[in-house]
């Protein structure tokens, strides 16, 4: 018999990572994990009956494999199989099973006739139709299909465009992320037309919308924990990536996100993902309550990655949830290298762009029309804001030309040198000693600058005739220019190394897990250990008071007069003035003794 008392002797002895692991995995609510409140833990005899709790052991249990279940079970089994109940303090090191775990077990509803693997041996093995899914954990393990081999490369070719499609939905999304224009509700999620938006923009549905920014949260790309969402280094690597490396970063991320459970089913479903839930509830029976429905999103996410096609894993899908990158490049449709220009200032892909490439049009012109063959629009706004992005009329023009198949046209170079005119002229960046500010521009230009009486506090050096400096820092110098109407662009080498972004919603101050986890670890040692000694009195106190409420045998160890120890089998009844009461097994007489000669207590069950 495994009594809270015991429990609490194994967590008092763990070392205090392995004790942290163990409440992180446990799940225990935040109220059970707070520092304040009528439920919070105190020392180890609470967090002993809180992890032998009816629901602690449940949320336990639903986490178990089926092997593991019926090992628990049936009391016997080898190490190997039990060590995810030890994980998770359901069982200790030699196999004993906690009573509170044995009487869930034989509760439970999914858990009745609870059997080991087995395969309906009159079933058809030609038949491809679902097993009955029963409430209990009883029905037979869902057969594997048999999966027809079909046009391969057709399917491969399906999965590419899904893949195709999902990550320009992605990219878009992460550019919407980027510009800070996706911002949470005070109430979580984003808002119905915030979605129309950006499904408008990612050329997607916009019921899709909140599942796709949730997939680029879930596998770090984008990060929503201030209110308003912001990429991470890892999106912002994805975004400028090429198609083939993407698709398999993409894949391997979401692979590495999925629970531990979902990875055993899926790796028991194989390539056949269309009965999922079914074989889930099989390899996992108490976990319908929360795996379910991780599963339907999982085989909903595989085929919008590209991984499965009508829930057929394909041999792309395949090789890439192994790990094989090659044949992603082949699956994919080819980059294009070039573009073309239109005279209504259109431009045309008529294919994939690199998405470097794309992202280096991007900068001069806006996305009309994403897709397979996209279209983008220059303009007078799109090109002034180039410029004030620090870009030259150079440096748009060599892009262009290197882009372009068709030559510039006539009215685009026209535009350019207009808007140059009046935003691109004047170019400020940083001091060739990495201070002050260096100003480009044509004489002309300069000559007014430098007698211009607004700006003398600026203090010029003119070193040639096409560039001034000047003390003051480069965005400084910017502003005072702008401020006098002057076409004046920034760089990006001289911009602040911060900016200033619009204050968004901040969620409610919480603990991680695992932060919550080593508070409470830290709380415990400090209610067990004052000073240099461990109050061992206390402890024995709370396991005897324990007993006393669970009417408990015990086996207590007294220190005689003479020095010697004598123990003493009593069920107690009561606990007070220093001194433990109870019922002496052996002799069936009342028993007091007092607390302060007890040097042991041992369950007497």
């Amino acid at each position: 018999m495994t009594t809270t008392a015991d429990l609490a002797a194994r967590l008092r002895a763990m070392p205090d990572d392995a004790l942290e692991r163990l409440v992180v995995a446990r799940r225990l609510p935040a109220a059970v994990l707070a520092e304040t409140g009528p439920s919070r833990i105190s020392d180890f005899f609470d967090l002993a009956e809180a992890l032998r709790s009816d629901d602690a052991v449940d949320a336990a249990i639903e986490h178990l494999p089926r092997a593991t279940l019926i090992a628990l079970a049936s009391g016997s089994g080898d190490a190997e199989v039990l060590a995810p109940a030890v994980a998770l303090g359901l069982a200790d090191e030699s196999g004993g099973v906690d009573d509170a775990v044995s009487a869930r077990l034989a509760t439970h509803p999914d858990l009745a006739g609870l059997t080991g693997p087995a395969v309906d041996p009159d079933r058809d093995a030609g038949d491809t139709t679902a097993p009955p899914v029963t409430g209990g954990a009883d029905h037979l393990r869902p057969a594997a299909h048999d999966v027809e081999s079909g046009d391969d490369e057709r399917s491969r070719t399906t999965g590419a465009e899904h893949a195709f499609a999902t990550m320009t939905e992605l990219a878009e999304l992460l550019r919407a992320v980027d510009e800070g224009g996706v911002r949470e509700l005070v109430k979580g999620g984003i808002g119905t037309p915030l979605a129309k938006a950006l499904g408008e923009r990612a050329g997607a549905d916009a019921d899709v919308v909140p599942d796709r920014l949730a997939l680029l949260a879930r596998i770090g790309f984008a990060d929503p924990d201030d209110g308003t969402w912001v990429t991470t280094a890892a999106g912002d690597a994805w975004s400028v990536a090429s198609w083939p490396d993407r698709w398999t970063t993409l894949v391997t991320a979401w692979r590495d996100s999925l629970d531990t459970a979902v990875l055993d089913v899926l790796d028991a479903a194989g390539d056949d993902l269309r009965d999922l839930v079914a074989v889930g509830r099989w390899a996992y029976p108490a976990g319908a309550t929360w795996l379910d429905a991780v599963l339907l999103d999982v085989a909903g996410t595989a085929n919008a990655l590209g991984i499965a096609v009508d829930g057929i894993v394909t041999s792309t899908g395949r090789a890439l949830l192994d790990g094989d990158a090659a044949p992603a490049a082949a699956d994919l449709p080819r980059t294009v290298d070039g573009v073309y220009l239109q005279h209504d200032l259109t431009v045309i892909a008529p294919g994939p762009l690199a998405p470097v490439d794309d992202a280096a049009l991007r900068t001069v012109a806006v996305l009309e029309a994403p897709g397979l063959a996209a279209r983008y629009r220059i303009s007078e706004d799109s090109l002034r804001r180039a410029f004030r992005a620090g870009h030259t009329r150079q440096d748009i023009l060599a892009l262009l030309e290197r882009l372009s198949s068709t030559g510039l046209p006539q009215p685009l170079a026209y535009l350019v040198d207009q808007v140059a005119s009046r935003d691109g002229s004047i170019v400020v960046d940083v001091g060739a000693d990495g201070t002050g500010t260096r100003l480009h521009g044509t004489a002309d230009q300069l000559d007014l600058v430098g007698v211009d009486a607004e700006l003398r506090q600026l203090a010029w050096e003119r070193s040639d005739l096409t560039t001034l400096l000047s003390h003051y820092p480069p965005h400084v110098v910017h502003t005072a220019l702008e401020d006098q109407r002057y076409p004046a662009v920034l760089t990006a080498a001289a911009r602040p190394p911060s900016r200033s972004a619009p204050p968004g919603r901040r969620r409610v101050g919480g603990r991680t897990p695992e932060q919550a986890a080593h508070a409470l670890v830290e709380r415990l040692r400090v209610a067990t250990e004052r000073g240099e000694t461990e109050p061992e009195q206390e402890w024995l106190g709370r396991q005897i008071d324990l007993a006393v409420r669970g009417r408990t045998p015990i086996r207590v160890t007294v220190r005689m007069p003479d020095g010697s120890e004598r123990p003493f089998s009593i069920v107690p009844t009561s606990v007070a003035a220093g001194r433990v009461r109870g019922r002496d097994t052996a002799v069936d007489v009342e028993r007091t003794l007092p607390l302060s000669l007890v040097v042991a207590v041992e369950s007497d069950a």
